[in-house]
């Protein structure tokens, strides 16, 4: 049998590595903190794993795709593996609960945040930064354009929801 050499992603440690694991871990960890303040389901560590994970998974088939050993992989392939485990993962956090149906903007923050960490390991780090605030800019600025257009509202103790939308009203007998 033969003995593979395997090298470690820690054994050529680059100035690089590093760079993506800062841009990375702010990145999602904006996203993370913005879901956290905003008390959401996933929040800041929840969000860095995501990331972290996804950007492992591309980082390592990357590395596989360049080794002499490893002649069949494809890091697009991986990446598409990422997209399905991930939209598994979100599917978890919606739930329907007195005929509304919430967590989709937490599912959506998840596929974005392994996205982020796809982005980072395959090393488009403005690119990253860029959407992340964007990510931030949507989830906190539309919220507050939705309110001050009274597409939504707050309701005390019940958090904020959108008029007619899913609202399981209550017909009269």
């Amino acid at each position: 049998m033969q003995t593979l050499d395997y090298t470690s992603l820690f054994s050529n440690l680059t100035g690089d590595f590093f760079i993506q694991i800062l841009v990375l871990l702010v990145c999602v960890g904006l996203i993370g903190l913005e879901r956290q303040i905003s008390k959401k389901p996933a929040g800041i560590r929840t969000s860095i794993l995501i990331g972290l994970g996804s950007m492992l998974f591309v980082k390592y088939s990357i590395i596989a795709g360049h080794d002499n050993y490893a002649v069949n992989a494809d890091p697009a392939r991986v990446m598409g593996q990422v997209v399905t485990g991930i939209g598994f993962l979100g599917a978890g956090t919606i739930m329907n609960k007195k005929g509304l149906v919430a967590g989709l903007t937490t599912a959506s923050s998840i596929w974005v945040e392994a996205a982020l960490g796809a982005v980072v390991a395959l090393g488009y780090y403005l690119d990253a930064i860029i959407f992340s605030l964007l990510c931030v800019f949507i989830l906190q600025g539309v919220s507050k354009l939705e309110v001050w257009l009274r597409l939504s509202r707050t309701v005390k103790g019940e958090g904020r929801f959108r008029e007619g939308v899913g609202k399981y009203i209550k017909e009269k007998e």
